[in-house]
């Protein structure tokens, strides 16, 4: 027998009771959706950068010929940037954290503090929106510390270790390789050296699609090889970074330029980039090369101000011989500075830099500077581009801080990045 259907209608305080309901599932609704846009609106505040280097991103049309530009920011010139031009920089090399002799990176260093400081997601994110790389650099420099470093195969796996998890939670494109050995190590360390940025690269290629591995050397690393094997380095690496400059040094005992173009052949100089160019292109190709420049001089306490003068004794009562960024030394260097009885400007034919000197009334002696500037500069360039090199480098971003002609050379000589498809950060318009 069929059951009966009981049918209740409903009363008022039943239908209160239905629409109270409805009105609290409602606004529980709301407030799910509310507190997940904030959650994602936090997430994207504090999540690592969106890398330049997404691998869903379509592979670079390699149908033109493009250079880098490439330069380091130390992390004392962050409130220096502002003049950066990050549609003509292809590489952001933020310097740097130190590597210790555990392999394990300096995470107290004021370097690391920097690095993961709000001020650098802003200019991580600033070069990212326009397609530039920003890459980590790591750095160990005396000697002690850089032969125990390559002697343990434990210290140089934690370092590889550690560097592609800072560069992966980072969201960045890669790492800078700085160690600076000064002198002749063994040999052995050479092939020790080599091993170690083969082991950074294979695990950066492997974990960051579309990094970049660069390792910074001396100019004179063909010539005199010391820690590098130019061409072992230069099979495993991306780039090789060459410091074209320090031919002269604060301590030279000759006024000379820090960064000759020519003048070796000449027997002017003991060395010159033209030279070093060509021993290195005997063993690495060009296109790997990167040719470093400096934004900064030496100014020298001269006996007379002429290429070549010699300079006073360190410990002369007169003065001493100090660096001079590009920027200071456009604003301090000139002929209506204070204090001063003469001046004189000059251009180093060998060299294809120019010069500046004044003498100061107070010591009674002259003070000389060489300093790259935009007629120095663009003759490097363009030696570059005849070289077919892979582009040029800066050190440092910041240096020229106030200025921006430096910036206007560099977007006449290599124009700005093409990036359709977000990742041109190789080829040019």
């Amino acid at each position: 027998m069929e059951k009966a259907k009981t049918i209740i209608k409903p009363s008022k305080d039943n239908l209160w009771s239905l629409l109270n309901c409805t009105l609290i599932l409602i606004c529980l609704f709301l407030a799910v959706i509310s507190n997940n846009q904030n959650v994602t609106s936090i997430s994207q505040i504090i999540s690592p950068l969106a890398s330049a280097t997404s691998p869903s991103l379509a592979p670079l049309q390699e149908d033109k010929k493009g250079y880098q530009v490439y330069g380091y920011a130390p992390y004392w010139t962050f409130n220096k940037l502002d003049d950066v031009d990050f549609n003509v920089l292809t590489t952001f090399a933020y310097f740097g954290v130190p590597i210790q002799t555990d392999g394990s990176l300096n995470r107290s260093d004021k370097g690391y503090e920097v690095f993961m400081s709000d001020k650098a997601t802003e200019v991580f994110q600033k070069a990212h929106a326009a397609g530039t790389k920003v890459n980590l650099t790591v750095s160990l420099m005396e000697n002690d510390k850089i032969l125990t470093f390559l002697d343990s195969s434990q210290a140089q796996e934690t370092a590889v270790n550690e560097i592609v998890t800072e560069v992966k939670a980072r969201g960045i494109d890669g790492v800078s390789i700085d160690i600076e050995y000064a002198g002749k190590p063994h040999p052995a360390y050479r092939a020790k050296f080599t091993n170690f940025v083969t082991q950074v690269t294979n695990r950066m290629h492997t974990d960051v699609p579309n990094s970049q591995v660069t390792v910074a050397v001396y100019a004179l690393s063909a010539k005199q090889p010391q820690l590098y094997d130019i061409g072992a380095l230069a099979q495993n690496a991306d780039s090789i970074f060459m410091m074209a400059y320090d031919f002269s040094v604060k301590g030279s005992k000759k006024s000379e330029p820090t960064a000759p173009l020519y003048g070796h052949k000449e027997g002017k100089y003991y060395y010159d980039i033209a030279t070093a160019v060509e021993d290195f292109l005997k063993v690495m190709p060009s296109e790997k090369l990167i040719l470093g420049v400096p934004y900064y001089g030496y100014n020298y306490v001269v006996y007379e101000p002429q290429v070549k003068s010699d300079t006073r004794p360190a410990g002369s009562w007169r003065g001493q011989p100090a660096v001079q960024t590009y920027s200071l030394a456009q604003a301090n260097v000139n002929p209506n500075m204070s204090g001063i009885n003469a001046y004189k400007e000059g251009w180093d034919e060998n060299a294809q830099v120019g010069w500046k000197a004044y003498r100061l009334s107070e010591s009674d002696t002259w003070r000389m500077i060489f300093v790259e500037d935009a007629k120095s500069l663009g003759v490097k360039y363009d030696f570059a581009k005849a070289q077919n090199l892979g582009g040029i480098g800066i050190w440092a971003l910041g240096f020229d801080h106030g200025h921006t002609e430096l910036w206007t050379l560099l977007h006449n000589k290599f124009g700005v990045k093409n990036i359709a498809d977000n990742r041109g950060l190789l080829y040019k318009e």
